[in-house]
């Protein structure tokens, strides 16, 4: 996933100050709790208001940080976005952040399509199936699409794994094309 250059550098700074303190995983925790509320429509009509002042939003940032305990290292980061009136990236900063966890643990992340739900034994051996392919270790989340007639799509970073019956059938097609010519 592509992120703008200006949310990747305020994750990048976020992400070494936590490493500084060796609580990455607890920023991103907290991060991931701070964005259900600041990805609600009405938080960030108002964060990206130009109308409400920085001092206000700071403010309201305080309220938050006072009622969820966090820890230094995401408080601060709050109060800067705040001050330099950032807060309408929030949700991008967190995407681009677990990213960077990501890269820095090993970890790539992927999208399983299938037509219905996979039992969690196959669920597994996809893991390690994928793993294996690409070298790393994968979190993967999972949808169904009905109109899948059978198989998965599985997309992990640039590879794109289509094991379902319509791509069966098309290279099906194109090699009885192909030997008819």
């Amino acid at each position: 996933m592509m992120f703008s250059e200006l949310a990747s550098r305020y994750a990048n700074a976020l992400f070494e100050a936590a490493e500084a303190t060796n609580c990455q995983d607890q920023v991103f925790a907290e991060m991931r709790e701070l964005n259900k509320i600041y990805s609600e429509p009405d938080v960030v009509r108002y964060m990206s208001s130009p109308i409400i002042r920085p001092a206000e939003k700071i403010e309201v940032v305080k309220k938050a940080v006072n009622n969820n305990g966090l820890s230094a290292t995401t408080e601060n980061f709050l109060f800067t976005l705040a001050k330099k009136n950032r807060l309408s990236i929030f949700e991008e900063i967190v995407h681009a952040y677990q990213s960077r966890c990501d890269e820095a643990n090993g970890v790539r992340r992927g999208t399983v399509t299938s037509a219905s739900v996979l039992p969690p034994e196959e669920r597994k051996e996809l893991e390690k199936t994928v793993e294996k392919v690409t070298g790393k270790k994968v979190i993967l989340s999972y949808e169904e699409n009905p109109d899948l007639i059978g198989g998965l799509i599985a997309k992990v970073g640039s590879y794109t794994f289509d094991d379902t019956l319509t791509s069966h059938l098309r290279r099906l097609q194109d090699e009885i094309k192909r030997r008819a010519h």
